[in-house]
């Protein structure tokens, strides 16, 4: 899957797709850049557009046309469920960081940096997900490098997990903190000691992409069952992102902060009985699979080897179409 971000002045917040020409991997292309170029779609990608609101002055950013790439791999726990991972170092501190294009922020177990790593600023943040887990710890500053990109940015320094109200028996309520990893979904000694959310929504620990320079970026997740890793591409070249259609990101989420800020108007089609559910939909790393909330496709799910397509749409207009089988 393959994401790219772009910011700039006179921005307006969209989102393009596309695929690669082979096929071989879903890619979602997420932007901040300024209004005006079209993209054409060569089958299906998910590119974002929005203002870029870094939480620190970036004086010591890298140029924002300096490129970086570094490799997404998969991760499959114990219980099957999939999960995508990159390198970074916050400091002299080399972390795997799950990536999560649904959340914002980067979000670091308490016992993984050393005091030199990051320092506190004093102030506080909670921040939940929606698995329920639910993070509480201080707001803290420290040098986040992510391929040849590195400059000062925010995080959470977590003291404690939770779970919400609305999911007391969440993956954060099923072991103790020494044996639990963020994306780990509560299984013992899984999971990651550090999460990065490149959503484009405000918060109070902002995007860390747009922190160290990054002005674009592409996820392009490793294809499931081979060998070859993903890429995560900052900054990437007018050609690299030449085959993407643009769509705006939906104006009742655009203000919301949450995953669901970056949502673009799509359909699920069964293209056999042409049965389909439309609405809002979150192109989100960090929860695999396809999840229909309050759709009318009633309540009896369609069987293995059903043939489906995801549309996404600007408007009226289909602009993107991605054909797969159920099961």
């Amino acid at each position: 899957m393959r994401e790219a971000a772009t910011a700039t002045s006179a921005i307006k917040p969209e989102v393009e797709f596309a695929e690669d020409t082979n096929g071989s991997r879903l890619v979602y292309h997420c932007v901040q850049r300024e209004m005006g170029t079209a993209m054409k779609s060569i089958r299906i990608a998910l590119f974002l557009a929005a203002s870029a609101a870094p939480a620190l002055a970036q004086s010591n950013a890298p140029p924002p046309t300096a490129g970086s790439e570094v490799p997404i791999r998969e991760v499959i726990l114990s219980d099957g469920t999939r999960r995508y991972t990159i390198p970074i170092k916050v400091g002299a501190k080399s972390i795997d960081a799950g990536l999560d294009t649904g959340s914002t922020g980067l979000r670091i177990l308490p016992g993984v940096l050393a005091p030199s790593d990051a320092t506190s600023n004093g102030d506080y943040d909670r921040y939940s997900y929606g698995a329920g887990t639910e993070f509480r710890g201080r707001i803290g500053t420290g040098t986040l490098t992510i391929g040849i990109l590195a400059a000062p940015s925010t995080m959470e320094l977590i003291d404690t997990k939770d779970c919400t109200r609305e999911v007391p028996n969440c993956p954060a309520s099923r072991i103790p903190m020494e044996q639990f990893g963020i994306q780990g979904s509560g299984l013992p000694g899984e999971g990651f000691h550090a999460i990065i959310g490149v959503n484009m929504a405000e918060a109070e620990i902002a995007s860390p992409l747009s922190a160290i320079g990054a002005r674009s970026w592409i996820v392009e997740l490793p294809r499931p069952g081979q060998d070859t890793p993903g890429r995560l591409i900052l900054n990437p070249s007018d050609n690299e992102t030449k085959d993407y259609a643009r769509l705006p990101i939906l104006s009742a989420f655009a203000q919301q902060k949450g995953g669901m800020h970056d949502a673009v108007m799509g359909c699920i089609i069964n293209t056999a009985d042409k049965a389909k559910a439309c609405g809002p939909v979150l192109m989100d790393t960090g929860a695999p699979g396809i999840r229909l909330t309050n759709g009318p496709l009633g309540r009896t799910p369609w069987p293995n080897g059903t043939q489906a397509a995801l549309t996404l749409f600007d408007g009226a207009q289909a602009r993107a179409i991605e054909l797969f089988t159920v099961g």
